[in-house]
C-alpha cells in the first residue's frame, strides 16, 4: 500500500507543480520590473525541477508497485500495459513531453548565443505546454481517484489555473490589443 499512496501522492502533486511552473510561465512576458521577473522565472523553474523529481517517483513508485503489475517497458511500449494502455500511452506522452521541455529550458541559457536556436527556443518550449495537457489527460483516465470530488476539483482547478493564465497572457498580445481598438 504505501507504494500505491506515493505514487498517487506524486502524481497528484506533479500536476500541481507543472501546473504553478506553467501559469508562471504564461505570466511573465508581462512582467516588466526585472527583480520581480527574476524571482518569478525562479519559482517557475523550481516548480519544473520539483514536477520532474516526483514525476520520477511516481513513474518508480508505480512500476515498483505489485498490485497492478506495470512493466518498465510501458515506458517505451504503453500499449503493452495491461493496466489502461490508452491511459498509459497518454501518460508516457506527457513524460516524454515534459522531459524534453526540461531540457530546452534546461539548455536556453547555453545555447541562447545561437541565433538559430534562440529563434526555435519557444516552439520547442511549447512541448511543456503539451505535457502538461496529455499529463492532465493522463490523471482522467488513469487514476484510481480519478472521480472523487477532491481529485477532480484539483484537476478543475489547476485546469481553470492555465486557462486564466493564457487568458491573461493573449490579452497581452500585440494582436488582441488591435483588435480591441477597432
Amino acid at each position: 500500500m504505501t507504494l500505491w499512496y506515493l505514487a498517487r501522492a506524486a502524481g497528484v502533486v506533479t500536476m500541481v507543480m507543472f501546473t504553478l511552473s506553467a501559469v508562471l510561465g504564461m505570466v511573465m512576458p508581462r512582467i516588466r520590473k526585472p527583480e520581480r521577473r527574476f524571482w518569478l522565472q525562479y519559482v517557475h523553474r523550481s516548480a519544473a525541477v520539483t514536477g520532474l523529481v516526483l514525476l520520477t517517483t511516481h513513474v518508480v513508485a508505480v512500476i515498483a508497485d505489485t498490485y497492478v503489475s506495470i512493466s518498465p517497458t510501458v515506458l517505451y511500449w504503453p500499449f503493452g500495459s495491461g493496466y489502461r494502455p490508452f491511459a498509459m500511452a497518454v501518460g508516457v506522452l506527457a513524460l516524454y513531453s515534459l522531459v524534453l521541455a526540461s531540457l530546452v529550458g534546461a539548455s536556453r541559457g547555453r545555447l541562447a548565443v545561437s541565433a538559430r536556436f534562440a529563434k526555435y527556443w519557444r516552439k520547442l518550449h511549447i512541448a511543456a505546454s503539451v505535457g502538461w495537457l496529455l499529463s492532465i489527460g493522463h490523471a482522467l483516465l488513469a487514476g484510481t481517484d480519478r472521480t472523487t470530488p477532491w481529485m477532480l476539483s484539483i484537476t478543475v482547478t489547476c485546469l481553470a489555473a492555465v486557462a486564466i493564465a493564457g487568458a491573461y497572457r493573449l490579452n497581452a498580445t500585440p494582436i488582441s490589443r488591435a483588435w480591441r481598438a477597432q
